[in-house]
């Protein structure tokens, strides 16, 4: 039997020859090492043309952009065999599975991307006639600097029904409430190959429970039906970051609104084949925060994806790709050294300053009080609903902080320590605020015990960047009344666990729920059914024996439940 795998294949004659187009300086290819093409801002940058028939194996770029999160200011569009409109369009980071602009670490088979930004991929591109290829720098206000170098071979000849590499970027920011988010909608004869898929959070809570769904050849009902959207990307129970050669998830912040999250999935191993046409929408379903308030829910998120596919001849138009200030989520960044000048810190302790990082500023306060506390007052353009960050700086030499904003604790023991000077973001939750001044006051509460100011002894410095702000669509809520076996699974889920626990702690079953709650066991939402009606417990014959008259309050409805434990 003649061996098929990669490694064997390369004992084999091949047949072609290599070519490479680079940003390798020109006429000093061999005695220069300015590799780079600026690409100023609002410009177009094409590559030289390749001639075919050939096949692109390998495409490899980096661009400072990726240093200020910002590789989503770039496109990539490629066009085949001299095509008026692009068989692939997408942000650049997006095409390398680095959503939100962010560079990101990917370890999969056609791309890897490295942490310090280095994008590549192997996807291999076809070509009968010629490949071009350009890189626009969206960007109205500032240029920035590429690194490239595209490897391909090139043919006697090709097979005319050799299908082309198609990739496609859309989005919608929110998700459209009444219908699924759509990856692909395609015409032609060809094979899906995978997608990746970013999101932004709009309400606190999982946004992923919805299902998949492949259309194929014009079919009403799916023949392919998933069960969730992290088991399409093949995780479960949920994500965290982890990446693969077929499948990853590239970042995951969490379950809050503002959160991030991009993962991708390759069906290299499971290409889905259609003859006219095919369709992939993906459910933008979720749960409320808790559960029990809502599950399985139409959530408004922000999605936004690329999509991969083959198929023979050229793709449909597919319309572009927005501007780039459009095609951000809509986060407001209002700078922290904006009104330093209106800054309170204590009589006698040091004033803050305006200082540069990476050319970025920041309101730097050395302060030397374990106890200090700085008022730092900042503007909010219109009311709204919004999710809240706070970027600061990190070093060794800060301090841990309590966060308050207008009088309210919303973040605790925010160590800032770093053995290396860098940047986070502070969680500050989702609020109401109105139009004006506003004012986050920073409460020391001591320092790492690896932090150090010199010999001074510990530091206690603080760093503020940024005031960033989402603003948020209005949150799905599940009316009372509304809630059933849904949110009940939820509610007695919990209640099993805490009994289960509290049984392993005690050795027999609590008397009442109530008994849970006082031992730490479970939440005083708990204390509620579904409709947050009260429960009625007691303990018989060794178990917990639950009530719920029902939503209106009212037993011997349809919706009365009982359930030992």
């Amino acid at each position: 039997m003649r061996p098929t795998d990669m490694l064997s294949a390369l004992a084999r004659p091949i047949a072609g020859r290599a070519r490479r187009i680079s940003s390798n300086q020109q006429p000093e290819w061999n005695d220069g090492n300015f590799d780079m093409t600026r690409i100023p801002a609002g410009q177009v940058f094409e590559l030289p043309l390749m001639e075919g028939p050939g096949v692109i194996t390998h495409i490899w770029m980096t661009s400072h952009s990726g240093h200020l999160d910002r590789l989503d200011q770039l496109i990539l569009r490629i066009y085949w065999d001299g095509a008026e409109e692009p068989a692939v369009e997408a942000p650049l980071g997006d095409f390398f599975a680095c959503g939100h602009g962010k560079r990101l670490i990917v370890n999969s088979l056609p791309v890897q991307v490295s942490e310090s930004g280095a994008l590549t991929c192997y996807w291999r591109m076809p070509f009968l006639r010629s490949a071009r290829i350009t890189v626009t720098n969206d960007n109205p206000t500032e240029g920035t600097g590429l690194y490239w170098m595209v490897d391909y071979m090139t043919y006697d000849e090709l097979p005319e029904d050799t299908p082309y590499f198609c990739a496609r970027y859309r989005q919608e920011f929110p998700c459209v409430m009444g219908r699924d988010y759509r990856f692909l909608d395609a015409r032609g004869r060809g094979h899906y190959v995978g997608a990746v898929l970013s999101t932004t959070l709009c309400q606190d809570g999982w946004f992923g429970e919805g299902d998949d769904f492949f259309y194929i050849d014009g079919e009403e009902v799916p023949s392919l039906q998933g069960t969730g959207t992290e088991d399409y990307f093949n995780d479960a129970w949920g994500y965290r970051e982890r990446t693969t050669p077929f499948f990853g998830q590239t970042l995951w912040e969490g379950y809050e609104a503002g959160d991030r999250g991009c993962m991708y999935r390759w069906h290299v191993l499971d290409p889905v084949p259609f003859t006219e046409s095919i369709q992939v929408d993906i459910e933008h379903k979720g749960n409320m925060e808790p559960p029990v308030d809502g599950w399985y829910v139409e959530r408004p998120d922000f999605f936004s994806s690329v999509a991969f596919w083959y198929q023979i001849g050229q793709p449909e138009p597919f319309g572009g790709v927005p501007p780039w200030g459009e095609r951000r989520p809509p986060w407001i960044t209002i700078a922290a050294g904006g009104r330093i000048a209106d800054a309170k810190a204590p009589e006698g302790a040091p004033s803050p300053v305006l200082q540069l990082i990476w050319a970025r500023p920041l309101v730097f306060w050395q302060n030397e009080d374990p106890a200090g506390v700085l008022e730092l007052p900042f503007d909010v353009p219109e009311c709204g609903r919004y999710a809240a960050r706070l970027t600061a700086i990190t070093s060794y030499d800060y301090g841990i902080w309590d966060v308050e904003l207008d009088g309210e604790a919303i973040a605790s023991r925010v160590d800032l320590y770093s053995r290396d000077t860098g940047s986070t973001e502070v969680k500050l939750g989702a609020c109401e605020l109105a139009a004006g001044e506003h004012v986050l006051t920073f409460r020391c509460a001591g320092a790492n015990p690896s932090s150090r100011a010199g010999a001074a002894g510990p530091g206690y410095f603080l760093g503020v960047e940024a005031i960033r702000l989402l603003p948020l669509p209005e949150p799905v809520q599940r009316p009372l009344g509304q809630r059933d076996a849904n949110e009940r699974q939820w509610l007695t889920r919990e209640i099993a666990s805490a009994v289960a626990g509290f049984r392993q702690a005690r050795g027999e079953a609590p008397e009442s729920l109530q008994a849970l709650v006082d031992g730490g066991f479970l939440g005083e939402r708990y204390l509620l059914d579904e409709n947050e009606q009260p429960l009625e417990s007691r303990r018989e014959a060794g178990k917990l024996v639950v009530s719920s008259v029902g939503p209106d309050g009212v037993a011997g409805t349809e919706d009365d439940w009982t359930q030992a434990f």
